[in-house]
């Protein structure tokens, strides 16, 4: 289950290839790149299921729960029907055990009317985050800052960057008014779900990203002089921090 993280897909064809090496199936996690492009296709039609989040927080939100999930396997997309339905295949006929899963017709209907405006949505998110790349240039010394492949889009769920100095980064930024996240502070392997699994194992990559990942001010409607203002202050804290 690859996750395509932050708004750009995973290495999808790659994984694919080792998946079906040892005939397994490929679930894509897109609840962050939906809409993202890869060699030609969208995230969520690049494996054998794609399944995204409409969470509020996602690039295509509604205002509570809900998600879907998508599959170009009709035996496949029965089986989900039924499973979101009680196992129902039609009315009072059970051919499954399933689950409630349906979506709230108020979280459809938001989803629905986001729709239209969700290419738009994409296309500022993309033009902000080339603004921030280009008031981030100067500090690449500092910082690293997102890149998106030759071959893909980003959708840009988050503008994420990374610092050793990540702590002092958010603090002063909180000083000066300007919220961030941190997604994600703790490696899956440390999770205590997961801790006994992975006892006694590192994974330096994770473990660094974990410590430095810090996720800046994103969303459709940010402005140029907030945009500005963000960095600014970004570019003063590290000045007190070198």
């Amino acid at each position: 289950m690859p996750v395509s993280l932050y708004g750009q897909t995973a290495d999808m064809d790659e994984i694919n290839a080792i998946a079906a090496n040892h005939g397994i199936a490929v679930i894509e996690d897109a609840a962050q790149s939906l809409g993202a492009d890869y060699k030609g296709r969208k995230s969520c039609n690049l494996s054998t299921i794609g399944c995204t989040s409409f969470f509020p927080s996602k690039p295509l939100g509604c205002y509570g729960d809900g998600g879907a999930i998508f599959t170009s396997d009709d035996s496949l997309a029965q089986a989900m029907r039924e499973i979101r339905t009680h196992g129902q295949e039609r009315r009072y006929y059970h051919t499954r055990v399933g689950v409630g899963g349906r979506m709230d017709s108020i979280q459809c209907a938001v989803v629905l009317g986001k729709m239209e405006r969700f290419d738009w949505e994409l296309q500022q998110r993309a033009m902000i985050a080339k603004r921030y790349a280009t008031l981030l240039e100067p500090l690449r010394q500092r910082l690293i800052i997102p890149e998106v492949r030759p071959d893909r889009t980003s959708v840009f769920a988050q503008y994420t960057i990374q610092s050793t100095q990540r702590s002092a980064l958010q603090a002063g930024l909180k000083a000066r008014g300007i919220p961030t996240a941190v997604h994600y502070p703790m490696a899956l392997h440390h999770q205590p779900a997961y801790a006994a699994m992975f006892s006694g194992q590192t994974f330096p990559v994770a473990e660094r990203l974990a410590r430095e990942v810090l996720s800046l001010p994103m969303h459709s409607d940010l402005d140029h002089l907030s945009q500005e203002q963000i960095v600014d202050a970004l570019r003063s804290v590290l000045q007190i921090a070198a």
